[in-house]
C-alpha cells in the first residue's frame, strides 16, 4: 500500500510539473500566424540589401507581437519585430517588416555581402508563442542568380496579387504564383462597373522569381477604355485545384 501510494504521490507530481511546463510555452503554427510572402533584393553599387515580407496573425488578443528570427550564417540569429497593417478579415490581422542595409551604414551589417537567409516567425499573445517555422525546417531564401536581383518566396499562399495599374485606359498587373506543377492557368475575373457585367482574361507566364523555381511572376494587359476603376479577383487553376486570391473576400480595386 505504501508502494501505491508513493507510486499515486509521484505520478501527480510528474502531471503537476508536465501541465506546468507549458504554461506559456511555444506552439507551431495552426491558423495562428502564417508567413505570407517574403523577399530579398539586392542594389549591387550602392550596397543595398533587403529583406522584408508579410505575415498574417490570428486576432488573439490586443497586446501582441510578431517577431521574425533569422539567420545569415547559420550561426548567429537575430531578431527584427514586424509592424501592424490592418485587417485582413474580422478575425486575422497583417503584419510587415521590413529591413535593410547599404554601403554608408552600419545597420544591420549581418545582411551585408548576404548569400542567404533562414528565418521564421513568431507571435506572443496571451502569455503564449505560437511559430511559423515552415514545418520545422525554417524558410530559406537566397540572392537571385539572375536580374532582376529580387528573390521572392510564398508562404500560405498558392497565389498573390503582386501589384496592378490602371492608366490610359490599360489595366495591368503581376501576380506571384506557387510552381506547384508545370501546366497551370492563371485568370483574372475583373469588371468596370461595379460587377454589372464582368471579363475574363488570362495572365502570362514571365518568369521564375528565385534560384528554386518556386514562385513564378505571372503578368497580364487588358484594355479598359473609359475605366476609372477596376475590380478584380484572380484564380490559379492546376492539378485539378483552382486556387483564389480574392483580398480576404474583398476583392482587389486599382483607379
Amino acid at each position: 500500500m505504501k508502494a501505491m501510494k508513493k507510486l499515486f504521490a509521484g505520478l501527480m507530481m510528474f502531471t503537476l510539473i508536465f501541465g506546468l511546463s507549458f504554461v506559456g510555452s511555444a506552439f507551431a503554427s495552426g491558423d495562428e500566424v502564417k508567413l505570407i510572402d517574403s523577399d530579398v533584393s539586392v542594389i549591387y553599387k550602392p550596397g543595398y540589401v533587403g529583406f522584408s515580407g508579410n505575415i498574417e496573425v490570428a486576432n488573439l488578443g490586443p497586446v501582441k507581437n510578431v517577431i521574425v528570427h533569422y539567420t545569415t550564417d547559420n550561426t548567429n540569429w537575430h531578431d527584427t519585430s514586424a509592424y501592424y497593417v490592418g485587417p485582413t478579415d474580422v478575425n486575422h490581422e497583417k503584419w510587415r517588416f521590413s529591413i535593410s542595409t547599404n554601403g554608408s551604414t552600419t545597420d544591420h551589417s549581418e545582411l551585408k555581402n548576404l548569400s542567404f537567409i533562414k528565418f521564421s516567425v513568431k507571435y506572443e499573445v496571451n502569455n503564449q508563442t505560437y511559430w511559423d517555422n515552415n514545418g520545422s525546417t525554417n524558410y530559406y531564401n537566397e540572392v537571385n542568380s539572375t536580374v532582376p536581383l529580387r528573390s521572392v518566396i510564398l508562404g500560405s499562399p498558392h497565389v498573390l496579387n503582386a501589384n496592378s495599374t490602371l492608366s490610359n485606359g490599360e489595366f495591368s498587373g503581376n501576380i506571384y504564383v506557387k510552381n506547384l506543377n508545370p501546366t497551370k492557368t492563371v485568370k483574372i475575373l475583373y469588371t468596370t462597373d461595379d460587377w454589372a457585367t464582368t471579363h475574363e482574361g488570362y495572365a502570362t507566364y514571365n518568369g521564375s522569381l528565385n534560384n528554386f523555381n518556386s514562385v513564378e511572376n505571372w503578368n497580364y494587359s487588358f484594355n479598359v477604355p473609359g475605366a476609372t476603376n477596376v475590380k478584380y479577383t484572380i484564380s490559379y487553376i492546376t492539378g485539378g485545384q483552382t486556387y483564389w486570391d480574392n483580398n480576404y473576400g474583398h476583392n482587389y480595386e486599382v483607379f
